[in-house]
């Protein structure tokens, strides 16, 4: 079921000043160095009102680099708790997603992680990428031979205040804490958020619906 969530800045323009309202996904316990995305970055204009749609939807893929360097796509999957996909590499091409048996997967993962295993042959290093609502969460790179990544995320939401990412730019668990967390009702199909400013403190109010 699909969630609207229309943001509304309750705030002059000259207490903007270039900033604006970032929405991030948190991952569940996540392995090694992850990479965190910023899923939302909203414009931010005072006395607007910004939307943007969340649905249950998550999707991979794998990065790797190729001989010039240049940075290499495979094709981006839906994936569902509980399922394993396996990166290949036939022929020695660049990487490819495929189903990994149920057996390995009941192995690897709990009923709540989605994951990635690495079979390449010969053996390539990947960064593999996970997106809700086509939208990037997180990427978790040096992805090793037979190395097994997972991805589940929390049902939470975390807004902050603060200017729009550089492209590339990515964020670390060490972020969460300074931002404010938004536990979405399960029936929840609309979620009014206001933005405000009180003597230099950025706040969020929310009235779900």
């Amino acid at each position: 079921m699909a969630t609207q969530f229309n943001v509304r800045y309750k705030v002059e323009t000259d207490e903007l000043q270039g900033r604006s309202v970032l929405v991030f996904l948190k991952p569940h316990q996540p392995q090694g160095h992850c990479q965190i995305h910023a899923w939302q970055v909203l414009t931010g204009s005072a006395g607007a009102t910004e939307s943007f749609d969340y649905e249950d939807r998550i999707s991979t893929d794998v990065s790797s680099f190729g001989i010039n360097r240049n940075r290499i796509l495979s094709g981006r999957q839906g994936i569902a708790p509980g399922q394993l996909l396996s990166a290949i590499s036939p022929h020695g091409l660049s990487p490819l997603l495929q189903p990994a048996p149920m057996s390995l997967a009941q192995a690897k993962l709990t009923p709540a992680q989605c994951g990635v295993i690495n079979q390449t042959n010969p053996f390539i290093e990947f960064s593999c990428n996970w997106y809700v609502n086509e939208r990037p969460v997180v990427s978790m790179p040096n992805v090793d031979a037979n190395m097994t990544v997972s991805f589940e995320y929390q049902p939470s939401f975390y807004f902050m205040v603060a200017t729009p990412p550089m492209v590339g730019q990515t964020y670390s668990l060490e972020s969460f804490p300074d931002m404010t967390q938004y536990a979405r009702p399960i029936t929840a199909t609309t979620v009014d958020v206001t933005v405000s400013r009180q003597q230099g403190l950025w706040s969020f109010d929310f009235s779900a619906s």
